[in-house]
């Protein structure tokens, strides 16, 4: 869903459009008002940065600016993305939000890359990126979202997608605020953000801060898919964040700090012991997050720019969890059977290079890099304390040795505006990774425009999701049988890869209305998942490149703006299909639809009313012996409501409605349980996971 004609980041985009009113557009002579993507291991800023509208941008870029977050009511990361044509949002069950872009699942959502201010976050085992209560929206100012593959700029992740999250600055907020809210479920927060920029002896600086404390007891499950009760029916979350970033004379240095943790929500508590062990104060889930990243700018004049960087992150991530077995009788004593686990997830992940965006005549413009990522486990580690044992069970049954993963890698991309409406890009990113050694993702595109109102635009890249310290490194125990335990890593393992070709139509009829038309077939190959094919060295169950899927789709858009009114509504269908067994690909839904109307009936007031609906979710090709149905279809509405103007300009005051009539939902549960049946051969998790009910956000928000 387009919201808003915010500046949009075409650079990501093969072929970007510097059509304006019919005629070739330098990008380096039109102003900075954005801050645009970048690749995966540096800041690129590449040939467009220039403001332009959602029209003359290829709509395959969307944009949702803080004012839309506002008015929509949106609340998280993945509320927004969402909202987008193309996009679902499923859970997993350690309660974290996944967002699967065109028929693409992931249970660690590394299939997509996450940047915050063009830098990467995920963390060093998992590849996981964060887009729930772990990242705070009140410290963005918008967000831009591509759909498609991204790795010949970005490279690992930017495998189905790629999100900019870029935050405020002084040129964009020039002040701060402090945001207070209060909602249901135990959900309560505070916020503030500064941003200003100001002379210090002649010399420009920029000082941006914001820091935000969140709490949430959370809507949790009835019954979770063992069948079994929740008695507290809870989802706890804790998050703390805070951050800092300086510029001054084109060096910038920017640390940000995440403290966040929540609880495994599919556990049963159905006895006081139960309900002890889950306790979100003692046994949680946890991250101890730093980010630090600095650059220089190196002005070139008309030339261009080039840019050193680095950055450095540290994701300590311990968790806490345990257990009751049934207990046993010795003697005429009766003897506790427990189980504590401790989860030691510690890694660090580093970069460094040197990037430059050029223009050596007007029409054309030449973006280069190189550059080093390095991982480095620090520690991996499940340690098992059995009935009340001091010491954890030895030899561990899940863990990896200290090590590191590294990534060094090269890319360029050329565009060149052949005419007014004519503009061709070519590119492509070498990577030479520690373990698989060399791969190359290529991209090429055109865009036309043959009519002012009209913009046609063709696409191919390749892109590569580089196996994680999980899949690589992790060596697990077996049991009596010699089977193992868990899915044993494989340090032999090849790159996912994925070939997109797309293609999209924009056309505005008139001032008023935009109508959008967009196509896509990917083909997915060495597909990463468990095998239980028996072998000598890794054992029977552990991770292979195993077959692929092909995905095809499309998105229909049709946009209206007039006055006080807004309306926007999406159609997106998906077919993907696994190649091996030819079944659609599990609980991505093949039709989903969205719409907005959003009206200001007076100045300060802005009313929104949003819909979501989903398809049946594929499920019972998957589940022979469980014999688990597909997911049923469902919709949700949702409200809110912005006001402007308290106390002379200074204060707003926003009301969020999630899920407005209360609709019964549910996420299937993880494919890998779906088929898994009990010794009576009946579904061993027989229950979906349920989705959040209604919930009710009040914000008020003090302007300095």
């Amino acid at each position: 869903m387009r919201l808003s004609p915010p500046a949009a980041a075409l650079p990501l985009i093969l072929a970007a459009s510097p059509a304006m009113a019919g005629r070739p557009v330098n990008p380096f002579d039109e102003p900075d008002e954005s801050e645009l993507f970048r690749t995966e291991q540096e800041l690129v800023t590449v040939a467009s940065r220039y403001a332009q509208t959602v029209r003359q941008a290829p709509s395959i870029v969307t944009v949702v600016s803080a004012g839309d977050i506002r008015r929509s009511g949106f609340r998280t990361l993945s509320e927004v993305l969402g909202s987008l044509p193309g996009i679902y949002i499923s859970v997993a069950k350690e309660s974290r939000d996944l967002a699967w872009f065109r028929g693409v699942t992931s249970s660690d959502n590394n299939k997509i890359l996450l940047l915050i201010d063009g830098v990467p976050w995920y963390d060093g085992v998992y590849g996981h990126a964060w887009i729930d209560e772990y990242l705070s929206l009140d410290q963005v100012r918008q967000v831009e979202v591509i759909k498609g593959p991204g790795s010949a700029l970005y490279g690992t992740n930017a495998f189905a997608g790629v999100i900019n999250v870029v935050t405020w600055d002084g040129r964009s907020l020039d002040g701060g605020f402090v945001r207070l809210k209060a909602g249901s479920d135990g959900r309560v927060g505070a916020s503030a953000v500064f941003a200003d920029d100001i002379t210090v002896r002649g010399h420009a600086l920029s000082v941006r801060a914001h820091a935000r404390v969140l709490s949430a007891d959370g809507d949790g499950l009835d019954t979770v898919p063992r069948g079994r009760r929740d008695v507290q029916g809870l989802d706890p979350k804790r998050a703390i964040n805070g951050g800092m970033r300086l510029e001054f004379d084109g060096l910038s240095l920017a640390v940000d700090l995440v403290d966040y943790r929540h609880t495994y929500f599919v556990n049963e508590q159905d006895d006081v012991l139960d309900v002890l062990l889950n306790s979100p104060d003692e046994f949680a889930l946890n991250y101890r997050n730093a980010f630090l990243a600095a650059s220089y700018d190196v002005d070139l004049g008309p030339m261009g720019t080039v840019r050193p960087y680095l950055y450095s992150q540290r994701h300590d991530n311990p968790g806490l969890y345990g257990w009751f077995s049934n207990s046993a009788v010795e003697g005429d004593e009766a003897v506790w059977q427990t189980t504590l686990v401790e989860t030691a997830k510690d890694s660090a992940r580093h970069g460094v290079g040197v990037e430059a965006s050029l223009v050596p005549a007007a029409s054309h413009a030449v973006v280069t890099g190189v550059g080093l990522e390095a991982v480095h486990v620090l520690e991996l580690e499940d340690r098992y304390f059995e009935d009340l044992s001091h010491e954890p069970s030895q030899p561990s049954t899940f863990s990896a040795p200290p090590g590191w993963i590294t990534d060094a890698f090269l890319f360029g991309q050329y565009t060149w505006t052949a005419s007014w409406w004519l503009e061709l890009t070519a590119g492509a990113r070498l990577d030479y990774h520690s373990y698989f050694g060399p791969f190359v993702s290529p991209r090429m595109g055109a865009l036309f425009v043959p009519a002012e109102s009209v913009l046609i635009k063709l696409l191919y890249g390749r892109a590569f999701r580089a196996p994680t310290a999980r899949e690589l490194l992790v060596e697990v125990g077996v049991d009596s049988t010699g089977a193992n335990l868990f899915t044993n890593g494989n340090p032999g393992l090849e790159p996912e890869i994925i070939d997109t070709i797309e293609a999209e139509l924009t056309v505005n009829p008139s001032r008023l209305i935009e109508l959008r038309g967009a196509a896509f077939v990917s083909g997915i190959d060495q597909e990463i998942n468990k095998s239980t094919v028996p072998d000598p060295v890794l054992g029977s169950e552990y991770y292979a490149n195993l077959g692929g899927a092909l995905a095809m789709g499309t998105e229909f858009e049709a946009t209206f703006t007039s006055g006080a009114w807004e309306v926007d509504a999406s159609y997106t269908w998906t077919e993907a299909r696994d190649r091996e067994t030819g079944n659609r690909i599990y609980a991505f839904p093949p039709h989903m639809a969205h719409g907005r109307i959003g009206v200001r009936p007076v100045e300060p007031l802005s009313l929104a009313l949003l819909g979501d609906a989903y398809g049946v979710r594929p499920r019972s090709e998957w589940t022979p012996d469980s014999g688990l149905d597909d997911g049923p279809p469902y919709g949700l509405l949702h409200a809110a409501v912005a006001v402007d103007g308290i106390a002379g300009g200074r204060v707003t005051a926003d009301l969020s409605v999630r899920n407005l009539l209360d609709t019964p939902t549910s996420i299937l549960i993880p494919q890998e349980d779906a088929n898994a049946v009990n010794s009576d051969g009946t579904a061993k998790y027989p229950v979906d996971i349920e989705g959040e009910g209604r919930t009710i956000q009040v914000d008020v928000e003090v302007r300095f």
